[in-house]
């Protein structure tokens, strides 16, 4: 029931042309750029639908294209990442990503990897960790494939924890073991992070720092949102599993956004 009251006030916002007037507001600023998230993806034909709606609908940036700020200015530019570590991104999300030309952003608990091989292990770091049932993870050699199809990877922790209350030496080793465990197994540079669960509790100023101080260059939540100049925490807009076409392209244009300003 709530989340048809909530997709009833998004469509309302959306027909009203509310959506269009926040859209408006933000172009004034600048680019029009959003980050959007996915975890598992079990069902190939939503995401394939998703992927190529996105692709007709708006200016998909691949990581290095973020980075670099290469923008366009009439569409709404969108960054594809993915969290935790799932198999399926290797299954199901890399071929259509390789089919559509597209690349992604994939944010890894490291602590997931270790432990892929052990069944009982798995079902308890997501049971315990991310409060999901059991899905089949990433491994190593799945995370040396997403990069050899030129996909980006960052740090998620090694164990998914709420850094915010962690101590200080517990928040800095889930960060740094993470950063450096990625790049000695994978070979690579990782700059980008995103914060495990990312909401405003998971997170504070001395973590950022940490964070910062550990040579993370972009630090991104899940608070919903265009990303601004002035932003130091990027935000992202996670998708819901087997989220409707219509109700994704309402949220992109922002109607999620003043969901969560208006009524949350």
């Amino acid at each position: 029931m709530k989340h048809l009251i909530r997709d009833s006030l998004i469509f309302l916002i959306d027909v009203l042309g509310i959506s269009a007037l926040y859209r408006m507001y933000f172009r004034r600023q600048g680019p029009l750029v959003r980050a959007i998230v996915f975890h598992d993806v079990a069902d190939a034909s939503w995401f394939k639908a998703v992927i190529e709606h996105c692709a007709r609908a708006y200016h998909i940036l691949t990581p290095e294209d973020f980075h670099t700020g290469k923008f366009d200015r009439k569409k709404i530019n969108v960054l594809l990442t993915f969290d935790d570590g799932y198999q399926s991104w290797v299954d199901v999300c890399a071929p259509i990503l390789a089919e559509a030309n597209l690349k992604g952003l994939f944010f890894i608990s490291s602590g997931l990897l270790e432990i892929a091989a052990d069944t009982k292990a798995v079902e308890k770091y997501l049971r315990e960790q991310l409060c999901i049932q059991p899905k089949k993870p990433l491994t190593w050699e799945g995370a040396s494939a997403l990069l050899l199809s030129g996909h980006t990877v960052g740090g998620h922790t090694v164990t998914h924890p709420n850094l915010a209350l962690l101590t200080e030496e517990e928040a800095s080793y889930e960060i740094c073991k993470n950063k450096s465990d990625l790049e000695a197994r994978l070979g690579v540079t990782v700059s980008d992070f995103a914060y495990p669960f990312g909401r405003k509790e998971h997170r504070n100023p001395k973590v950022l720092q940490l964070l910062r101080d550990a040579g993370f260059k972009n630090v991104y939540t899940a608070e919903t949102g265009f990303m601004q100049k002035s932003d130091r925490e990027l935000p992202r807009m996670c998708i819901e599993k087997n989220q409707p076409l219509k109700s994704i392209h309402r949220w992109i244009g922002g109607g999620y956004d003043l969901f969560r300003l208006l009524f949350t």
